[in-house]
């Protein structure tokens, strides 16, 4: 027997428990334990059951994703559960934890499936651009339906015991520990003399799965689908289900999963999931422990401070709420309020957990109030001059321990913390709206912060449960960086030649991305990109045309939805975008004014204008030493600026077309509108060696 998998008889039941820490992922060992166990099982006389256990805080979470880029080793999946399932011994899969993908398949292919109440289980291989390739398109339709099984497969998401139970995943809740309770559930059916029920001999419920019924309920799922494939091969084994016997749909199943693995899609969401637990490994960092972070406070009580206090205050840390008055704050405090009712309407909080979470939250006037905190978070305007005032006031009223915390977006944290007389304990921590709700945490490291700074604001942003990616201080950092000087400025270009805002927003939303840049402006606030530009050309300047549109629209006070007109017209109370005849009259004299003909621009034209700048900005930020990674600046964009995941980042797209044909049209585009196409020198030396961004991670290592 192996240290994985370990199997001892109790009473009538010969029990296989599964250990490999931390989460059970199914690899050779488990599988290869599995069938030894099994083996022994069936050989035990005294043995009329067998129980499938997992010890640790889960059962077998999934596969290991790492085999999925090469050969499986044997024994199989499909090898490991058709032993399982043909056992002439009924064998009991007990649940408890998270049995996800290859978990919750393994226990399809056990004859009876119980599950302790707070156990969770699902398909989530969507997530990961995979069809499931373990059997479940074949026996979860069996179980439940086809329409049952395409609905939980779709979404992903997990389903707790109850709704399995309902639905028909599972035979039964058990109270106790999941050995003792799985084991107990196995005595009785060992005296019931319970036969063996074996999923594939089942036959599909093929109820509400019509095409016109299927049709109907891709379409309910196309916002969330959008640019996505791997619905449609799930669909195709699904439907396989339906039409073959359980040993020929198991060989349909497995080629088109194996076909998903190949495809684009999949490879690009496997390199952001993986990505996602890579940036908060620092290159050159030393090892050491985070500061604790018992007490936090947050200057400025608007949407973002108090987005910010949210996610604080969910994460358990007591928080003072500061603003410089009463009005203000108690304003702010009301939003928090507000948002956390409508969770609690939604289902998803209790109106205790409401009033818990607003007790960590103590609203206060006077930076004073910050004396208690381990990291205060100011969150006041983009404007130098504010936030250098506010952050030599807490240096004051702060103990010298406390980490000094800037929500900026753009300005430079060195020059922040150049008033300050602990520029180590100063960092950027520029959170995205709504904060309480978006997992991005870019962490802007300053000239002088230090390695214990850095570690501990990484470790807030496991905390607070969200992605921290750590940055090099420039202007715009990663994500606004690449917003500002490639896409939302090619965007604006492209409008000054004669592509319609709308025309822009939907060629680029064809990509997968949930709005355009034009809505994205109107709904951010015009006015905001306007005071980032401002404070930048007291430093800098760009060539012109840079933001004229926007820059005019703010002048005018056309901020967007929340002025009822930007580059969109917005009526009261709806937030549709409406052609904007003022908007389109102002570009078109913008445009003549320059001397920029109008032309037809094809939406191809206008995708790769789109994009390609976000991959030459990405190589200049790597070249510069702004991001550690490629995949830094991947997961940014993917977690923080809505590029779609399926597409895998800007520089993950940007390997895909291949560097060199990136190149051949920057230096194209270069040639035709000048300064801002100037290709970055990384660019050119990985295009000419033939190379890629994820070859430059690795050599970051």
């Amino acid at each position: 027997m192996s240290s994985t998998v370990s199997f001892d008889v109790r009473g009538d039941v010969g029990v296989i428990v599964i250990d490999r820490p931390p989460v059970n992922a199914i690899d050779v060992t488990v599988r290869d334990g599995v069938c030894k166990a099994l083996d022994q099982a069936l050989a035990s006389p005294a043995v009329k059951v067998i129980l499938l256990a997992c010890a640790g805080r889960t059962f077998l979470s999934g596969a290991d994703l790492n085999e999925l880029n090469g050969a499986i080793e044997a024994p199989t999946y499909y090898d490991t559960l058709d032993r399982l399932e043909a056992s002439p011994k009924p064998v009991v899969a007990v649940l408890h934890g998270t049995a996800m993908g290859g978990g919750l398949e393994t226990a399809l292919a056990c004859h009876y499936r119980v599950a302790v109440t707070e156990a969770r289980m699902g398909m989530p291989e969507i997530t990961l651009g995979i069809v499931p390739g373990a059997g479940g398109t074949q026996r979860m339709p069996r179980l439940i339906g086809a329409r049952a099984a395409l609905e939980m497969m779709i979404a992903g998401a997990p389903i707790d015991a109850g709704k399995a139970k309902d639905l028909g995943v599972i035979d039964a809740i058990v109270e106790g520990s999941p050995i003792e309770g799985g084991l107990a559930y196995a005595q009785t059916l060992a005296d019931a003399g319970a036969p063996v029920r074996r999923t594939g001999d089942r036959a599909v419920d093929t109820a509400g799965f019509s095409d016109p019924e299927i049709e109907a309920y891709l379409a309910s799922q196309a916002r969330a689908l959008k640019g996505r494939t791997t619905q449609f091969r799930t669909l195709e084994a699904i439907k396989a289900s339906t039409k073959l016997a359980l040993a020929e749909g198991l060989k349909a199943e497995d080629v088109i999963s194996q076909a998903s693995l190949k495809d684009r899609e999949g490879l690009a969401l496997r390199h952001i999931f993986f990505a996602e637990r890579e940036v908060g490994k620092i290159p050159g960092l030393p090892a050491m422990e985070p500061e604790a972070i018992r007490a936090a406070a947050v200057v400025g009580a608007g949407t973002m401070g108090g987005g910010i206090a949210m996610s604080l205050a969910n994460s358990g840390v007591p928080t003072v709420l500061i603003d410089v008055s009463q009005e203000a704050l108690d304003r702010g405090l009301g939003v928090v309020r507000a948002n956390y009712e409508v969770t609690v309407q939604r289902g998803r909080m209790t109106p205790a957990e409401l009033e818990q979470r607003m007790g960590l939250i103590t609203g206060a006037v006077g930076l004073e109030h910050a004396r208690n905190a381990d990291v205060v978070i100011e969150a006041v305007f983009e404007d130098m001059d504010l936030k250098k005032k506010i952050l030599a006031e807490l240096d004051k009223v702060t103990p010298p321990h406390t980490i000094l915390g800037s929500n900026t977006s753009t300005l430079s944290v060195t020059e922040l913390a150049s008033v300050t007389g602990r520029p180590e304990k100063v960092v950027g921590l520029h959170f995205f709206s709504p904060a309480h709700v978006m997992r991005l945490l870019e962490i802007v490291r300053g000239g002088k912060t230090s390695s214990q700074t850095l570690v501990t604001s990484l470790e807030i942003a496991r905390k607070l449960k969200k992605i921290g990616v750590v940055s090099g201080d420039a202007f715009g950092f990663i994500g606004n960086r690449m917003m500002q000087e490639g896409y939302f400025r090619e965007a604006e270009q492209l409008l000054l030649e004669g592509a319609g805002a709308a025309q822009i927003d939907s060629a680029v939303e064809a990509l997968g991305f949930a709005m355009g840049p034009n809505k994205v402006n109107d709904m951010a606030g015009v006015d905001v990109g306007y005071k980032v530009r401002e404070e930048l050309f007291k430093h800098q300047t760009r060539p012109d045309p840079y933001f004229a549109v926007s820059d005019a629209l703010a002048s005018q006070g056309k901020f967007g939805q929340k002025t009822g007109e930007g580059v969109f017209l917005y009526h009261p109370g709806d937030r549709t975008a409406h052609p904007n005849p003022a908007t389109e009259a102002l570009i078109a004299q913008l445009a003549a004014d320059r001397k920029i003909a109008p032309r037809q621009i094809a939406d191809a034209e206008i995708q790769e204008r789109c994009m390609l700048p976000l991959v030459n900005v990405g190589a200049q930020l790597l070249d510069e030493g702004i991001a550690y990674r490629a995949k830094d600046i991947d997961v940014v964009w993917t977690s923080g600026y809505g590029f779609p995941r399926h597409l895998g980042g800007p520089m993950f797209f940007g390997d895909t077309l291949g560097l060199a044909h990136v190149l051949e049209r920057v230096e194209h585009y270069h040639k035709l509108l000048g300064h801002y196409w100037k290709p970055a020198d990384l660019l050119v030396k990985l295009a000419r060696e033939g190379g890629s961004f994820e070859a430059y991670d690795a050599r970051q290592k």
